[in-house]
């Protein structure tokens, strides 16, 4: 919507005679830049989102999906959640597929599964054997083991993190083929990297949002002496200093009897020891422990 233009598919295009003066993308001609095409008009003025408020949206920038993440409360996958959920538990080595299916790599049995061109001559020629030449609406075809939908194809899918001239998409789109012949291949390997700027109609993006952490924690020991009193926090935030014995927040650790015959030993002051040696603990003393949060010790990367 910034720049007022994205990249339309030729073959969708309205009129054959914007082929004639609009510019194309370099890289992958068969992109053609269209003025005023965006989420709202996916093949330019005139064309309309109706009828398919079900379809994944597309025309939608790397920040224009993370903005709208974050609006609801969530953000984008990280490569590393994606591919957990698009593999559903076949990691591999015994269980690893090459596509959600299977290994089956036709198009009679993708068509069952995915929203992909085809057997068609892209990109003039879409048979629609999968009953859609474009996207189509989410929850078609079946779920994963994990009950996710469209994990491969329908529209490449915006990640969490890379760099601004190199965003990832995971995932796969209605133009790519099962081989790779044309296009990418649409396994669940697939991978790419765009300008986070780019606004295409076979991108979009999904949201997603982690569980609530278990919060683990950890005893250790507190030395009133250098490092203060040990305080109770109640869940109004108010502290009291004398810590009470019916509590979880410490706990007190005995001397060991083993600990005695040392301590004695250290009290038998020889004439050629120093005077520190003195400077034992008593026996009757104890130490006392205080609850931590315990740090994670794995952070994703994936910033």
């Amino acid at each position: 919507e910034h720049f007022g233009w994205s990249f339309v598919l030729s073959s969708f295009l309205p009129k054959a005679e914007i082929l004639e003066s609009a510019d194309v993308d370099p890289e992958a001609e068969d992109w053609v830049a269209v003025d005023g095409a965006y989420w709202r008009e996916p093949e330019g003025p005139g064309s309309s989102y109706k009828f398919r408020e079900n379809h994944p949206v597309v025309h939608v920038s790397h920040r224009d999906a993370a903005e709208y993440c974050k609006w609801m409360g969530k953000r984008l996958p990280g490569e590393w959640e994606w591919e957990a959920a698009a593999r559903a538990g076949h990691f591999g080595p015994k269980n690893r597929t090459l596509f959600p299916w299977g290994e089956e790599g036709t198009v009679e049995v993708a068509k069952q599964y995915a929203n992909l061109w085809g057997n068609g001559a892209f990109p003039w020629e879409n048979h629609a054997e999968d009953g859609w030449r474009g996207t189509s609406p989410v929850k078609t075809f079946p779920p994963n083991a994990y009950g996710f939908y469209d994990m491969t194809g329908n529209v490449w899918e915006w990640m969490r993190g890379g760099k601004h001239k190199a965003r990832i998409v995971r995932g796969g789109s209605y133009v790519d083929s099962l081989d790779g012949s044309f296009n990418h291949a649409a396994t669940l390997g697939a991978r790419a990297t765009m300008h986070g700027t780019t606004g295409t109609g076979n991108v979009g993006f999904r949201c997603a949002k982690p569980p609530k952490r278990k919060v683990e924690h950890d005893f250790v020991y507190h030395d009133e002496e250098t490092q203060g009193q040990l305080a109770i926090e109640d869940e109004y935030g108010n502290t009291k200093q004398i810590p009470r014995r019916d509590t979880n927040e410490y706990v007190t650790v005995e001397e060991d009897e083993d600990d005695d015959e040392f301590s004695n030993d250290l009290n038998e002051k020889s004439d050629d020891e120093p005077e520190y040696v003195e400077m034992t603990r008593r026996q009757d003393e104890t130490r006392k422990k205080k609850r931590v949060v315990k740090q994670r010790t794995r952070l994703s990367n994936e910033l």
